[in-house]
């Protein structure tokens, strides 16, 4: 860019200041400028004036204020400087242009062509810096695939993969991919001449974390117990407490977002949030050192069981694709509200409500198995309480489906049908009675007990339901039907289905 300036290109650099004191002074000598006596920002601007030149201001999160008002005097005094800055945040002065730079681009875990790896910049930055230190090194492609998952855990920071392909000579790829849970323990010996913050993973995130007021290091590190993406309300339910109002919290999450220590993503009109891997995995830290762990994880965990208690309900009246869409995303924060409930810290009786209240989601998303396995597991837990009865319902329901998707043992399926039965007619519960009678007709019929299955259907037939649905009434003459044409009455099959027939077309008009 030089050509474009005829009065040159000059550097500031902030990184070693103390305070904010010594900015004016600092761009003062770096170009070069005798001033003389106390220097000021407005001496410095008035000294530069109308020089066609370039200032770059470099690192100014610890020094903003001060950074900004140079930014903007010298600005005022001259319309042919222009300056890039440097910073974790906007300096926020007027004629502003703001550049996010982004991390490196990686593969995602669906590229499987080791080829296609290194057309990313991660990538390709890693296999650089790990040559740079051992020069015989020349990944193949198993430890191509390797080095993009490294990169992906390191999600794309330039500094973190430098590191790490400094540890790959000695340690080799899958030893180093093995050791990423302890990553700040094993991201370190950065260059010797290099700045402090510079030398290791852990030393930049403290750089940034004590730039911080603490309402916001209060909100960063309380933000480490989500997993994956968040919205702006969870986030105000999770993290406010006493001293810290709902929209504070708001406004505190909004400054982690501006320091790029929180990323958004904007879905259209709604904007979710989430932390880097290795920003959560440093803030999880600092959230178990602050002794609010276990206070945190509870509410997370109960924020989520009110949140899929609810989904049922808007199942109903809700689009599908934007109702599977919606909680689709939230299925990594169940998980983890899930792990916590029934951990040894955790509590049980949430997890079991949240499992019987997610199972919709599971289902809808074809998660049979961890369905099952989820569900299980709460049944295990479970513990009698308040309403607990048709929580129970709910999860032998679950349990008998997924069994029944995955032709599972059939008197294991019969038993917590009748066990969903036994519960759904103590609560008077129609729509579990009906489902338990259909999984039973099921089970029977893939049995070759016809007789049963025809006992069962005539049951679902006679059940009283919803008249304006007229699905809901079909469904047993139909079951009657075909299990009277399986126990070999097929006059009597004939003339029900001909009298189901001409019931749909009454109902249909």
């Amino acid at each position: 860019m030089l050509p474009q300036f005829v009065d040159g290109g000059w550097l500031a650099e902030f990184s070693p200041l103390a305070g904010p004191g010594l900015v004016a002074s600092t761009v003062a000598g770096a170009l070069g400028l005798e001033l003389g006596g106390e220097v000021s920002t407005q001496r410095v601007a008035q000294a530069i004036g109308d020089r066609r030149m370039l200032l770059v201001l470099d690192t100014c999160e610890h020094v903003i204020a001060a950074a900004a008002a140079m930014a903007e005097g010298v600005l005022r005094a001259g319309s042919a400087v222009h300056i890039v800055a440097t910073s974790q945040e906007s300096l926020r002065v007027d004629g502003e242009w703001v550049y996010p730079v982004p991390p490196l681009a990686v593969p995602a875990e669906n590229v499987e062509d080791a080829d296609d790896h290194l057309q990313y910049g991660a990538v390709r930055l890693f296999v650089e810096r790990a040559q740079a230190a051992e020069p015989h090194f020349t990944p193949d492609r198993r430890s191509a695939v390797l080095i993009a998952a490294i990169c992906r855990r390191l999600d794309g920071i330039p500094l973190a993969i430098e590191l790490a392909a400094s540890r790959a000579g000695a340690l080799g790829i899958e030893e180093l991919a093995s050791r990423l849970d302890d990553r700040f323990r094993l991201l370190t010996g950065g260059r010797r001449t290099a700045l402090a913050r510079h030398q290791t993973l852990r030393a930049t995130l403290d750089w940034s974390y004590e730039l911080l007021a603490e309402p916001e290091r209060i909100v960063l590190r309380r933000l480490a117990i989500f997993a994956g993406s968040f919205s702006l309300g969870a986030a105000s339910a999770v993290v406010s407490s006493t001293g810290l109002a709902p929209s504070d919290a708001i406004d505190r999450l909004s400054s982690l977002a501006a320091r790029s220590l929180v990323s958004t993503d904007a879905d259209g009109s709604v904007v979710r949030y989430r932390l880097l891997d290795t920003t959560r995995a440093y803030a999880v830290e600092k959230l178990i050192e602050s002794g609010e762990r276990e206070l945190i994880a509870r509410r997370h965990a109960e924020y989520y069981r009110d949140r899929f208690e609810r989904a049922e309900a808007e199942w109903e009246v809700r689009d599908t694709a934007e109702w599977l869409a919606d909680y689709g995303r939230r299925v990594d924060n169940l998980r983890a509200a899930l792990d916590w409930a029934f951990s040894p810290d955790g509590d049980a009786s949430i997890g079991v409500a949240l499992t019987a209240a997610a199972v919709p989601l599971w289902m809808h998303l074809s998660l049979i198995d961890e369905c099952r396995t989820r569900v299980g597991r709460a049944l295990a837990g479970y513990i009698a309480e308040r309403d607990g009865r048709r929580c129970e319902m709910k999860l032998y329901a679950a349990l008998a489906v997924t069994l029944l998707h995955k032709i599972g043992p059939r008197p294991e399926i019969i038993a917590n049908w009748t066990k969903v039965l036994e519960l759904a007619e103590s609560l008077d519960d129609t729509d579990y009675k009906m489902r338990a009678l259909w999984g039973l007709w099921v089970s029977s019929i893939n049995g070759g007990e016809y007789r049963a299955a025809l006992a069962f259907a005539q049951r679902f037939r006679s059940l009283p339901v919803n008249a304006t649905d007229p699905s809901e009434l079909l469904i047993g003459d139909r079951l009657v039907g075909n299990s009277l044409y399986y126990v070999g009455d097929q006059t009597n099959a004939r003339r029900h289905i001909e009298h189901m027939l001409r019931k749909h077309r009454t109902m249909s008009g």
